[in-house]
Parts: structure tokens; sequence; C-alpha cells
């Protein structure tokens, strides 16, 4: 007769622990929500500013600023051309 009073007391008594360890848990858990919040604004921020700056970082790079940037500079655009006269032969028979 003492087995089924000892498994009933058994399983109330788990049943109490477990839900004062799902009370903690969530506890934990909307503490920590907020903290996540913030971790995760400051990730879409800096992901934002790293959209600009790759963008900012393009248009400055690109041949057509570079080129606008030269002529601003006083270099001209002479197209010169180079013509070889004299081949020379890559190798030599013996």
């Amino acid at each position: 007769m003492k087995k089924p009073y000892a498994i009933i007391i058994f399983l109330l008594g788990l049943i109490v622990a477990l839900s004062v360890g799902k009370a903690v848990l969530y506890n934990m858990l909307s503490t920590s929500g907020v903290f996540v919040d913030k971790v995760e604004r400051e990730i879409s921020l800096y992901r934002t500013q790293n959209i600009i700056l790759s963008e900012e970082l393009l248009a400055s790079s690109s041949l057509t600023n570079i080129s606008k940037k030269a002529q601003e500079s006083g270099f001209t655009n002479k197209n010169t051309s180079m013509v070889i006269e004299v081949s020379r032969p890559l190798a030599v028979r013996p």
C-alpha cells in the first residue's frame, strides 16, 4: 500500500519542481528579451551603415570619378600610342 502513495508524492513533487523551473526560465527569458532587442537594433544600424559606406566606396573608386579628379588636378588626356618598329625573334635557332 505504500508504493502508490510514494509514486503519487513523487509525481506531485516533480510537477511542483518543473513548474518552478518553468517560471524561473520564463523570468530569465523576459529580461533577456530587452537585451536581444537592443542587440538586433545595433546589428540593423551597422548593416545600414555598411551598405552606405560600400556605396560611397564604389562611387569614389569608379573610373569616371577618378578621371574627373585627374582632370581637375591638371592631368591631361593625351592619347599616346607606342609602336614597335623592329621585331626581335623570341627564340634563337642554333
